[in-house]
């Protein structure tokens, strides 16, 4: 059987059972895309307006479905623009597989029009790149693509397929997939069990341990047996942003999120008060360590880190014990390995500070049930935790929307708050929420962003228009680059420059040009009427809420607060 290089391309994606891709066409994926269209009733192609948001929908996509997110893009500025959206399930360890044609191979280094050595632009942003220079070497290329992309840390790898290989036609190679590679973590491998017995005989005679679980905790699906670990030694567990879901949030022993961004105080010193501290799928970053300092570098804290990458265990803390494997394995190692030693679980570890959490969210109550205007953020996120069901998925855009819903929005177990972490890149949330709704259509959608982020995906409202996919988006209209307007402002002597846009925008009115229902909100009182029939819509719904900035509403982020300790100290 003859078939093109396209077509190989498409019967590897039938064989790896993908239902959907997102990209846009160009001249040198010509021969992919009649591919594509033979295969329709197999494979749902999703146009997009551009292909960094491609490539943010492959990424929502794969983090709600647990399969590999797929996405693809033209050669020269289409690959550009496709980097800028793959860095960041790369930097989250998220499995997308990215395809770009290209330029023919028979006209190389001749100065073809788009031309360009993409490995070269891919390599510092994937776990692997490759540039294929034959149609039959289509199926190994894109068999090594999914494996690499789901095993171990997960994260993007990028083919490029020049247009002569793709219209090239030869005789069918073997077509067959790597099964466990269709879904991920595949192959996930157990620590040394060596390890898991010296872990268990520190987190035995800890007295205040704490669990700090990061996103792959989430993506390992190991929210029961990191729960259930937790019982078992009567520890605290606080996440990270991305580690939102390793627990119940309304579990009494969830801290919620930690650190600098979305911080609860009273978490922090939680963590800070524990004399065993166990990471498990966290990356000690600066957010969720608040630059190394919870707990400092000097700790006399035991540390104890649970991870698939070798490479993360030690590389910020001196660490009594690295276990490397995938989480849930790992943490079902422990569970075994602790209930063997009989533990008695620690009493009440947040007993001492329930004033202090009372406190806290008394203050969010209040600054809620304001009926101030412009409108307090808390209002919006008080409505969506009333409201939203416990299947919904909220995916919020860095900026405005991530200390609030890290801080205040409880999250039930499992994926079901998406923030992009690893470059916190803007424009994140309105391609996003395609990707969720896709992969977990019964599931309520809601997207969250700043007027800042709008601007920097407002096509792909189109996208959302033409799909006619029953989903909201929410924007907080500040008028402003805000996170970085209050941090002029606080350390600056309040001078604010480059962040400041028109507040004349009719958001709502290009929203419904696109084919969404769009809504502004002013008055607190109309939030929660206009969410309730957002959600219970069956069409995609845009609600423009005009919203207090940074400055006069602090979000709870741990360096807003030293800029304003700073500013009122007259520094």
């Amino acid at each position: 059987m003859q078939l093109s290089g396209g077509q190989l391309v498409v019967e590897m994606l039938k064989a790896y059972q993908v239902r959907h891709i997102f990209g846009v066409p160009g001249d040198t994926s010509l021969a992919f895309y009649d591919a594509l269209c033979q295969a329709q009733r197999e494979i749902t192609y999703v146009l997009t307006r551009d292909e960094r948001s491609a490539a943010f929908m492959a990424d929502v996509y794969a983090r709600v479905s647990f399969r590999p997110g797929v996405c693809e893009g033209p050669s020269g500025a289409g690959a550009t623009y496709l980097a800028g959206g793959l860095a960041e399930p790369h930097a989250s360890s998220i499995p997308v597989i990215a395809l770009n044609s290209d330029t023919p191979l028979g006209h190389e280094g001749r100065n073809v029009l788009t031309a360009l050595d993409q490995p070269a632009l891919f390599a510092p942003i994937t776990k692997w790149s490759t540039l294929v220079k034959r149609a039959e070497h289509i199926p190994d290329a894109m068999r090594r693509a999914f494996r690499v992309a789901t095993t171990g840390r997960a994260g993007a790898v990028q083919i490029t397929l020049p247009m002569d290989v793709l219209e090239d036609e030869v005789s069918a190679p073997p077509l067959h997939a790597e099964a466990p590679c269709r879904t991920y973590p595949a192959y996930p491998t157990h620590p040394d069990p060596a390890a898991v017995e010296r872990a268990a005989d520190l987190l035995s005679q800890a007295t205040q341990p704490v669990i700090v679980a990061g996103g792959g905790v989430v993506t390992a699906a190991a929210w029961a047996e990191l729960t259930a670990l937790a019982e078992t030694l009567g520890a605290a567990v606080g996440t990270s942003i991305c580690g939102k879901g390793a627990i119940a949030e309304d579990h009494p022993l969830s801290l919620g999120v930690v650190g600098s961004n979305g911080r609860r105080p009273y978490a922090n010193e939680v963590v800070r008060a524990a004399d065993l501290i166990l990471y498990v799928g966290c990356k000690t970053d600066s957010v969720t360590t608040v630059g190394w300092t919870l707990p400092p570098l000097t700790t006399s804290q035991t540390i104890l880190h649970l991870d698939v990458d070798p490479t993360e265990i030690g590389r910020n803390y001196p660490t009594a014990v690295g276990l490397v494997g995938d989480a849930r394995l790992g943490l079902a190692d422990l569970l075994v390995a602790v209930r063997a030693r009989g533990v008695q679980p620690c009493r009440g570890p947040l007993a001492a500070l329930a004033g202090d959490i009372s406190a806290f969210w008394a203050d969010f109550e209040a600054k809620a049930d304001a009926t101030t205007t412009p409108i307090k953020p808390q209002r919006v996120i008080q409505a969506l935790a009333r409201l939203l069901p416990d299947d919904s998925v909220v995916v919020a855009d860095a900026g405005t929307p991530t200390p609030f819903t890290a801080a205040y929005l409880r999250s039930a177990a499992g994926r079901r708050v998406i923030i992009p972490r690893g470059y916190g890149g803007l424009g994140y949330a309105i391609p996003g929420v395609v990707g969720a709704k896709l992969a977990r259509p019964q599931a309520t959608v809601v997207g969250l962003m700043g007027d800042g982020s709008f601007g920097m995906s407002v096509g792909e409202l189109e996208t959302v228009g033409r799909l006619g996919l029953p989903l909201t988006l929410i924007q907080f209209n500040n008028a402003c680059f805000g996170w970085i307007k209050v941090s002029q402002d606080l350390l600056y002597d309040g001078r604010c420059f480059g962040v400041d846009f028109s507040s004349d925008t009719d958001h709502a009115a290009i929203a419904r040009a696109f084919g969404l229902r769009g809504v502004r909100v002013e008055d607190p009182e109309d939030v929660t009427p206009a969410l309730r029939e957002a959600l219970s819509a069956d069409h995609p719904t845009f609600i423009d809420v005009v919203t207090e900035y940074e400055a006069a509403e602090m979000p709870p982020v741990e360096k807003f607060e030293r800029y304003r300790a700073h500013k009122e100290k007259g520094g």
